[in-house]
């Protein structure tokens, strides 16, 4: 068990994590509980997270952070702006629940993600006049992609 003072952001709370919750009984003294974290419990989920970059004409490239997955990806230059990403097990097929996210952290630019095929995912890159564009991915941007399966 660890006292809340030990917690930081860089400390993940696990399920089996016990907090001490001191509450005021409305008189005259607190009371203290003991309960379990249980953070998740009933969900079970699988997750990628890597952060991709691209330049040029060439196919971006990805640095996987994160891979429950674990299947061989391949990317593709598609036309400006336009890449994909292939892999994933087939299970981009809409009958899984699904969350595909992107970030782009430079201002006027942006990223749209969706899922393409069962095992592909399209990549789309905006500079601030909404014109497809190469070379904004990664870098400064500092551009990632979040895929999560909720089972």
């Amino acid at each position: 068990m660890k006292s809340f003072s030990q917690f930081t952001q860089a400390t993940d709370l696990t399920n089996d994590d016990l907090l001490l919750i001191s509450q005021w009984d409305g008189v005259s003294a607190y009371e203290t509980k003991y309960i379990n974290a249980n953070l998740c419990e009933s969900v079970s989920k699988k997750e990628f997270i890597a952060m991709i970059e691209q330049t040029g004409t060439s196919a971006p490239t990805l640095t996987i952070k994160k891979d429950d997955f674990n299947d061989t990806y391949t990317t593709s230059y598609i036309a400006v702006g336009v890449y994909e990403i292939v892999g994933f097990g087939n299970i981009l097929t809409g009958d899984e629940e699904m969350n595909i996210n992107s970030a782009s952290l430079i201002e006027d630019r942006f990223v749209n993600i969706s899922n393409q095929a069962a095992d592909t995912i399209a990549v789309k890159s905006f500079d601030g006049t909404a014109t497809a564009t190469d070379g904004i991915l990664g870098g400064a941007s500092k551009t990632y992609i979040h895929v999560i399966q909720y089972q």
